[in-house]
This record gives structure tokens, sequence and C-alpha cells, in this order.
């Protein structure tokens, strides 16, 4: 941002030394000066006024010049946490006659929720003030100075200063980020009553800015509210159509942008409940277009701050989740979640695939030049403990232990309580039994075998199968693993003494497989080998799924059903080693059991599985690789995986087949064809055209599925050799 361009023309008029009692600026009065010269002198945007250590973080106050609202001096209030590298940012808007400092002035265990989240909190002022700034004679509570609604007046009166839309959306993030170790790419907004109001419009109006929105007892219909009706026709004249823009309904009623998930608290005492806030209106509408609100209405809550303090927490837990990427929080069983609250978001996929490893790496070598000095302290052990279990430490240990015995452990988990929807519940997971494994799920990935379960009995049931975890406690009997090692869970298990089991190693084993009948027959039907589960919710008992169920933070399975790993191996990607990628390797080694130095394979389908295929089939120095897939940037990245030639059914000239277009290029049949999209046209296509020297091999969730998937746990029992 460029440095206050604002103040530019006042430099040149000054004189070098200002003589004594002479005006630095007319117009001005003499505090003003003395702020403006300060800011000038300074070499950040934000000038530090105030600092206070609060909760092992720091409350800063800063003043700042700000060119969008007319360049008068504005107060903002930050609260930053204590620790290394850049944070996620939620910016909170308050109400009606506020200021920048009345969340940490009457809330503020907010600062302890955000030290204990690692979350900067941004707390701006509810409007413009100082000389200058256009006010209500006589003066009045809800318009002008204190309530600016956060819209950006156009009436001749307010529109100068009036720009706070544009100050909290603009502004604000990038001046606190060029201060401030913020990660401006992950930010979320709330507020409280006019601030509640501010911080819908700004995500429904901005959706890429804020990963996560929520709001206490927000104005969700202000063009119907008196409060908002006198506010609007002030600072936007009595074009209605313009008051849309500022009203939630409205916005709601035309979004066309990515899902958002709103959270909204409201107290059922509130005195301003029915004709200001009215959110019964925003519960209608988002029923009625099927919109994932979570509407929690507190009994004897009223619309103070005492209201605010008692639910802060939730709501930063909530932002949390979606700035991390940890779910942090889940509703009360008795304000149950709205339908898909926490399913993809692809406007979140999308900006976390720009945040390459190396720049997240750069951000945190580089924000300790931009934090504010730190008091020195030296951390009790406890708390460096704390800390690393914080911060996702795969080591640190959460084991709960009575009496020296392992104690039963509640934990987020996205259940399955019928088809086909998910809901992240709290749930309890049972010490392991007799030759079984609690494990501390730390990376889960989901796949197609978990998109097919969902239409499938029993329920209810923990989905997951592809994982990387570390062994939390162990049963009786259990002597390979130890707590602290870290583990992929597989989809089928391996007891090593099933007749069926190949003991060799990518060797030609196709007329066997690894499938061990002495788990599957209890981990089919979800039960461990007792015939009881190690879920439940409530009284209720939840199964498992294919002796893994990777969608719960902790969960139990079979120590057959577990690889050890080595502890340098980045667990979210190991995950992937647990399902699809490792059997679409097993897939080419084993089950085709490929010469070494096979003359042409063919690869359908690029996605983990097909990329995974293509690799293995170079690590066999395959001479002629084709990757075949209807997507372009997929067929692009075949190359970097070892594809030779690239072949889009769509591109191919009309009456022409993939069949032909292999004979051409390679001069011969492929002596191998492997179906990784799993569907059971593609594979009846490719077996349609094959011709009789071609081998054709399944996926997972295709026909002939079991004979590919087998071979997963042999091939990660190879890698983690």
């Amino acid at each position: 941002m460029a440095k206050l361009r604002s103040c530019a023309p006042f430099r040149n008029a000054w004189p070098a030394f200002p003589l004594q009692g002479q005006p630095i600026v007319a117009g001005l009065s003499g505090r003003n000066q003395c702020r403006l010269l300060r800011h000038l002198m300074a070499p950040p945007e934000l000038l530090e006024i105030a600092k206070h250590r609060c909760f092992k973080g720091t409350l800063y106050r800063f003043e700042h010049i700000s060119p969008v609202l007319g360049d008068c001096t504005m107060k903002l209030s930050t609260f930053v946490p204590s620790g290394k590298g850049k944070f996620p940012g939620v910016i909170w808007l308050s109400g009606l006659t506020c200021t920048d400092e009345s969340l940490a002035q009457r809330a503020s265990s907010a600062l302890e929720f955000a030290q204990e989240l690692q979350l900067i909190l941004i707390m701006p002022d509810t409007s413009p003030r100082g000389e200058g700034v256009p006010d209500e004679d006589p003066k009045a509570f809800d318009v002008g100075i204190g309530a600016s609604f956060y819209v950006n007046a156009t009436t001749e009166k307010y529109k100068k200063h009036y720009q706070m839309l544009d100050y909290i959306t603009q502004e604000l993030p990038s001046m606190v980020a060029a201060k401030l170790p913020l990660l401006q790419s992950r930010l979320g907004i709330m507020g409280h009553s006019m601030g509640g109001h501010g911080a819908l419009v700004a995500a429904l109006r901005y959706p890429e800015l804020y990963r996560s929105v929520s709001a206490f007892a927000p104005i969700v219909h202000p063009t119907e509210s008196p409060w908002g009706q006198k506010a609007f026709s002030l600072y936007l004249g009595e074009d209605h159509k313009a008051w849309a823009a500022y009203d939630t309904l409205e916005l709601l009623k035309r979004y066309k942008g990515p899902p958002k998930r709103l959270l909204v608290d409201q107290g059922l005492a509130d005195p301003f409940l029915s004709e200001q806030l009215k959110p019964g209106l925003l519960k209608a509408l988002c029923d009625e277009k099927g919109l994932a609100l979570t509407l929690r209405n507190q009994q004897d809550y009223d619309h103070s701050y005492y209201f605010i303090s008692s639910f802060i927490q939730d709501h930063l837990k909530y932002h949390a989740s979606f700035l991390t990427g940890v779910l942090k929080w889940c509703p009360d069983p008795e304000h149950p979640l709205a339908a898909s609250v926490y399913s993809v978001d692809p406007a979140l996929d999308e900006s976390l695939e720009d945040e390459t490893l190396e720049e997240v790496k750069d951000e945190v070598d580089t924000s300790a030049e931009k934090v504010a000095e730190q008091p020195s302290e030296e951390p009790a052990p406890d708390e460096v403990e704390k800390a690393a279990s914080k911060a996702g430490n795969p080591e640190s240990s959460h084991l709960e232990v009575l009496d020296g015995v392992p104690r039963e452990i509640e934990c987020l988990a996205a259940v399955c309580f019928e088809e086909p929807s998910l809901k992240l519940v709290k749930i309890q997971v049972s010490p392991p039994g007799p030759g079984e494994v609690r494990l501390r799920i730390v990376a889960a990935a989901p796949s197609l075998v978990d998109v097919a379960a969902l239409k499938e009995r029993s329920f209810p049931r923990i989905l997951g199968v592809e994982a990387a975890a570390v062994v939390e406690d162990v049963g009786e009997g259990v002597e390979e693993f130890q707590p602290g090692d870290h583990v992929i869970p597989c989809f089928y298990a391996n007891c090593g003494r099933c007749s069926r089991i190949p003991t060799c190693k990518m060797t030609s084993c196709s007329s066997q497989d690894n499938f061990c009948e002495s788990i599957q027959r209890f981990a089919s039907r979800g039960l461990m080998r007792d015939e009881t589960t190690r879920f439940s919710y409530g009284s209720t008992e939840i199964f498992h799924f294919q002796g893994c169920s990777a969608f719960s933070e902790y969960t139990v399975v079979h120590a057959q059903s577990l690889v050890k790993i080595r502890k340098d191996a980045p667990l979210e990607v190991a995950c992937l080693l647990g399902g699809g990628v490792a059997a679409a390797l097993g897939m080419v080694w084993r089950v085709a059991a490929l010469p070494y130095g096979c003359p042409v394979g063919a690869v359908f389908g690029l996605q983990a599985e097909g990329l995974a295929a293509l690799r293995a089939l170079q690590m066999a120095k395959a001479g002629r690789i084709f990757a075949v897939d209807p997507d372009p940037s997929r067929l692009e990245l075949a190359k970097k995986w070892g594809a030779t030639d690239l072949i889009n059914p769509y591109s191919l000239p009309e009456g022409s087949s993939i069949k032909e277009e292999i004979l051409k290029r390679a001069e011969a049949p492929a002596d191998v064809a492997f179906d990784t999209l799993g569907y059971e046209a593609t594979l009846q296509q490719v077996r349609s055209m094959s011709l009789a020297a071609w081998r054709v091999v399944a996926s997972p969730s295709g026909a002939g599925g079991q004979s590919f998937m087998c071979h997963c746990l042999s091939t990660c029992l190879w890698l983690g050799s």
C-alpha cells in the first residue's frame, strides 16, 4: 500500500523547520497537527498508541489516517497471540454506539480464546470520527458517528467520510498485514447487531475475501427495520434499490458466489428481537433456498455483551475451523448443524492451491521482521506441551488415563446417520481391546469408496478409508506397535497367517492376494472381533467402516490393519498410501505382474490412482505409456508422472477410437490396460476394445475391484519397509 498518499500535498507545503507557534497545517487544531506529524514521521501505516500484555498475547491500539474515509484519523484495536509465524485473522465489527475498544473491554474472554486458537483479532471503529466528520444534530445513537451501518454512503453530506464497507474490505486488511503477522488470505468476519449486519453483508458481497462469517443478533433485514430505514435514508437517499445492496436477505436471494456457511446466535430475551433484528426471516429464507444456516436461539439471553461473552468461544472455534482446516467446534445437541455446514467449499480449495508449502515457509521465515517486540518469557514445561498439541505436533499426547487405565475419549467425528449425508457430532471412543490399536487421526482423504458407501447399510457409521495417524494406545497382546508410532490404516487387513497371503514382494503373484478372511468377516460388518463397536453417540452404537473409520479424530482398528511408516514422512501425504494410490501401484506391480521392460501400457483416468499407475509403469520401465483422459489439465499433469503419449478422447478425429489411436502410434497393441475410474461403463469400453494380448485390470470401486484393492496392504508393506 502507498505511504499515506492522502497526506502528500501537505509535505511540500511545510517549512523545513516550523517556527515556534506556527501552525503546521492550516485548519487543523494543535492536537490533530501533532497526530498528523506523528503519522508522517512513522514509517508504518499504523502508529502504535497503546500496548498491553494480555492472556500471554498482546493487545495493540493504533491510529492511522484513512484515505478511504476522507483522510480522517481512525483508531484500531488488534490482539496478536504469542507464537511464531503468521496467524489467520478474524475481523470483529461492533454495534451501535460502540468503539474499537468495546469487545476487548466488555468481552475480554475473546482475547483469551484468540490466544488459545492462535487467531489475530482485528477490531476497527464503528464509524469515522474527528473534526470535519459529519454527524446528526441533535445527536442520535442510531445514525452518524458510532453508527455507520458499514455502508458506502452516497448522499452529499456523508459520502466523503462514510465509506465504511470499502474501509473494512479494502484498506483495513492490507494495513494490518503490513504491520502485523497476519495471513491476509485466511480471514473471517463476525459482528454484533449493526456489526453483525455489516459482517454478513461484507461476506456476501465479497465472498472471496472471507472464509468464514458469523454474527450475534444481526439486523438481517434493515430495509424493513426502523434502525435501518432511518440510517439508509440519510446515507443512501430514498432510492430503495440502493438499499438492497446492504440487506442480508436481499443479498441472499440473488447470491451466486461459492457456498457460504452462516452461524448466528440470537438471544430470545433481546428487546429488539421482533422489531429490529427479525432472525426468523433469515431462517425462513435459508430453509426455502437450502442455504447453510446454523441459527442458535439462546433462551433468556438479551442483546448485551454478557450474551456475547457467553458464546464468543463457540464463534472463534467456528472461525478457526475454516481458517486452519482443523475442526475445532460443533454445536450442542440441542443446536444441530444445518445441512452441509462442513461440506467442501470450492472457493476454499482453489485458494489453497495457490498457497504452496514454499510460500507458507517464506511467510513463517519473514514474519518475525514484522511482529512487534514481545516481552521475553521462559514458558513453563506444561505450556510448551500444550502449545505443541495445538500446533498439531504428531508426537503430542492426548490420552486420558484414570488410575493407570486408558479411558474413553470424547472427540469430533463426521457420522453417517442416514443416506446420503454426514453430521459432525461429539462421540465417545472406547479404549482398544485385545489385538486392537487406538489411533489419533492426523490426516484423512475422502475417496470414491466413501462416496459409494454413503448408499450402503448399515447406519450409523463412520466412513473414511484413507488416513495417516499416530498410535495413541494399544490393547492387550499388541507388541509390534507402541504409542507415538506413525501408521497407515489399511482397507484390508493382513494377519500374516492366512493361506492366501503371498510372501513375495514385487514378484509374479497375480494368482494370489492378501485378502485376510480372519479380520474381513468382522470389518465388512462394521464390527471388531468381539462382535461389538468402539464408537458410541450417547446410548447409540456407531458401526466401523472397513476396519478404518478415518473421519473421526480418534479411531480403533485391528493391529493387522496397520502399517508402520517412518516418522519423517509427512502424514498429510502419507494418508494417500492407505487406499487408491497404493492400490494403483499394486495393480501394476502385483495384479498385472508386468515383466520388466513392458513394451506398451495404457492408463484410463488420471485422478490420483491413474497418476500412481503411470508412475508404476515408468518404474517398471514400460517403453510406451499412454494416458487417456478428457481433461486437458490432467493430461498435462500426466507428463510429469511418466506418460509418454497423451490421448484426449474428445479430440480424436470423427470415427476414430482410442484403440485405433494407440495402435497407430505404438504400431502394436498395448500389453496391458488399466482403468482407474471405477465406472462399469468405462471398464466395459476398455474390455470391448482390448485385443487378445491386452490384460485389463479394474479399479477399486468398479467391477472386479476386489482383486485390485486386495493388494493395497502388501504394497503399503513394501513401501513402508
